[in-house]
């Protein structure tokens, strides 16, 4: 399968060399955002150049691209979120998850659902028949609203998707082109200064309180021929998502360049939870939730898109 026609390769960065021509590299692709800072800070700390490894690591904005550019071979690891995963696997294409990502949690939750502060819009039921804004009618953050409303009293279905990019999303409410929409930081971040919104939940609560976001995946066939750099790209891996979920305040610039955001507008604001390791129920969950509510079309247990390779914790084996 062939990179997407079309996709953008753009912010490539390589680490700091030891010695470059000792080092191998390993072409990574990966979704810009705040979750980004768990690759950045391996290669710019020089976790990955002290296991032998420099990285030419490319933004791209699209899960569905990444595992394109990962089965064809443009890419040894690809990252990006969980549903176009699910989809890709449930079809057959020989991936596997290799090293979790980002994590949502309720109790830190960095994706909330937000109106225009002057709307008669308060409770899941007055969004029936509104319109609500996704990177794509097919989104996450679209099913998880539907399936929010209706837990509590609303009609999901009757709620109009469409796709609009995430930094164009507060002109539209405040036009009144949407009614609602999910934000993330920075983009939360600047609509809540702006003071034009408000907030009105947490609809993925709906699909778990705590549950795995995004992942690195990797071929079966790439993992089968390489797996000592695959061990110790997931131990690398690992070992910056524990140093980065304790210190934000270091990733800001890096992420800010990699996303090309105004660093103003991370730091300070709500940041993505990066796990170092995940449990069967965080991955399990969300693919029970996808199935239900028919983004993919079969039902399997999670234990078969993750690799030998993947950290799980205690609680998640078995």
């Amino acid at each position: 399968m062939a990179l997407a026609a079309g996709t953008s390769l753009s912010g490539l960065i390589r680490a700091p060399s030891i010695d470059a021509q000792t080092l191998q590299t390993l072409h990574i692709f990966s979704f810009p955002s705040d979750a980004s800072k768990q690759i950045l800070y391996a290669m710019q700390s020089g976790i990955l150049a002290k296991r032998g490894f420099q990285v030419d690591l490319a933004s791209i904005g699209s899960g569905a691209a990444i595992i394109a550019a990962v089965v064809g071979g443009s890419a040894d690891f690809g990252g990006g979120s969980l549903f176009p995963i699910f989809t890709a696997y449930g079809h057959g294409i020989p991936i596997r998850m290799i090293a979790p990502i980002a994590i949502y949690d309720s109790n830190r939750s960095d994706a909330w659902l937000v109106v225009q502060k002057d709307s008669d819009i308060y409770t899941p039921k007055d969004l029936n028949g509104k319109v609500l804004a996704a990177d794509s009618p097919s989104d996450m953050d679209v099913f998880a609203t539907r399936v929010w409303m209706d837990q509590r009293g609303g009609d999901g279905k009757s709620l109009l998707a469409i796709g609009i990019g995430a930094s164009e999303r507060l002109a539209a409410i405040n036009q009144g082109r949407i009614a609602t929409t999910v934000l993330r930081p920075p983009f939360l971040t600047i609509a809540m200064r702006s003071g034009t919104i408000r907030v009105i939940g947490k609809p993925l609560d709906a699909i778990a309180p705590r549950f795995l976001l995004s992942s690195w995946v990797a071929t079966v066939d790439y993992m089968e021929k390489n797996p000592e750099a695959v061990r110790t790209f997931v131990a690398a891996l690992s070992e910056s998502a524990r140093y980065v979920d304790s210190h934000p305040d270091e990733t800001v610039d890096m992420v800010a360049q990699f996303t090309k955001q105004d660093p103003s507008q991370i730091r300070g604001s709500v940041r993505e939870v990066i796990a170092d390791s995940v449990t069967l129920a965080d991955i399990q969950g969300p693919l029970d939730f996808a199935y239900k509510y028919g983004v993919v079309n079969q039902h399997y247990d999670a234990k078969s898109v993750i690799s030998p390779f993947m950290p799980m914790s205690k609680a998640g084996l078995g």
